[in-house]
């Protein structure tokens, strides 16, 4: 699927939100007591102007919390979730911010945004991350695009594995990469990188994570930390006790580190096909009070609360992020538009 096309389609909901429907839409929803939460995932935040991809400024973030701010009510995952839990649901629209993956863009420039905001967040952390590792998908990309960018070759390269990421990846089929390594075994998909980053030196700095000592610093502030696995599989490619160790690993680092449990869980990825009952099931048993997808949509009273719907939100303009809590860039949407597994790169 071509990115004009996910353009096109997002340009389209703008448009609709631009005239009006939007708003339309919130206000026969709400007359209806139809009330929901909206929990929006975001992953790094840049300073002003670095806008790469998966990478929001911390300029359109304080935009954003200043359109949601004035239509909504901005809370806590956790104050979320028991509003969910309630006999009644939630009695009004609630947004809640959430990202990803643990960069340190979310406490050098996200954190300042949203305390002069006075807005909470949950930070999901891949504790590996944290603990030094590199994120497989960033190193990936990283070789990808030096080999896009025309440096020659270190090592091998006639591997077939090496040539199935990177021909595609030339041709501007980069959702099909990253379909094909999420759908491999952890064990052969690190293989992969590695012979990636043997053959392409990455020449682009890598993605920096929070310190252990920042993400103290983020909880003792009323930033909810969340547990999002240790090393980041896609939990349905692994056995349930193998998804069962990343996700308890995962866990008691941040328990240890922080000195308390993490409530809240993120599925790495997290679309319907990136985690499975199994997983769930471990999710529940491991004493977390609720778990967040990528599946995007809103969250109505009574929902599955280890199966909540979130709305992926990038650098894009705030008609944009008007759409989507309207609902115009739903799953249910965007399936007949032909975007769900164009965009499923995106979600960490």
């Amino acid at each position: 699927m071509t990115g004009a096309r996910r353009i096109a389609g997002r340009s389209a909901a703008a448009t609709v939100a631009a005239l009006g429907g939007a708003a339309l839409l919130r206000r026969r929803r709400r007359r209806r007591h139809d009330y929901r939460v909206f929990v929006l995932e975001y992953h790094d935040v840049g300073s002003s102007g670095s806008e790469r991809e998966g990478v929001v400024s911390a300029a359109r973030l304080a935009r954003h919390l200043r359109f949601l701010q004035s239509h909504f009510r901005l809370t806590s995952l956790s104050g979320a979730v028991e509003a969910l839990a309630g006999p009644k649901g939630p009695g009004e629209d609630l947004v809640v911010i959430t990202f990803d993956d643990g960069y340190a863009g979310n406490y050098r420039h996200a954190w300042p945004v949203l305390r002069a905001a006075g807005v909470p967040a949950t930070v999901f952390v891949a504790s590996g991350f944290l603990d030094g590792g590199e994120l497989w998908f960033d190193l990936a990309e990283r070789c990808l695009e030096a080999a896009r960018q025309g440096a020659p070759p270190e090592g091998p390269i006639e591997h077939e594995d090496v040539a199935r990421a990177v021909r595609p990846w030339l041709a501007g089929k980069r959702d099909a990469v990253w379909t094909w390594l999420k759908g491999l075994s952890p064990e052969r998909r690190d293989a992969v990188v590695e012979r990636l980053r043997v053959a392409y030196r990455p020449t682009a700095e890598r993605t920096t994570a929070l310190s252990w000592a920042e993400a103290r610093e983020l909880a003792a502030s009323g930033i909810e930390i969340g547990a999002h696995t240790h090393s980041h599989p896609i939990l349905s490619t692994l056995p349930p006790a193998r998804q069962e160790q990343e996700i308890i690993r995962g866990r008691d680092r941040i328990a240890t580190e922080l000195g308390t449990v993490p409530r809240h869980f993120a599925y790495p990825n997290g679309s319907a096909i990136d985690f499975t009952d199994d997983t769930v099931r471990i999710v529940r048993d491991a004493g977390f009070r609720s778990a967040c997808t990528t599946v995007r949509g809103s969250n109505a009273g009574g929902c599955d609360l280890l199966r909540l719907a979130r709305i992926g939100v990038g650098n894009e303009p705030t008609l944009v992020l008007a759409a989507r809590l309207a609902g115009l860039l739903d799953d249910r949407i965007r399936q007949r538009l032909g975007l769900v597994t164009a965009d499923a790169h995106l979600a960490h």
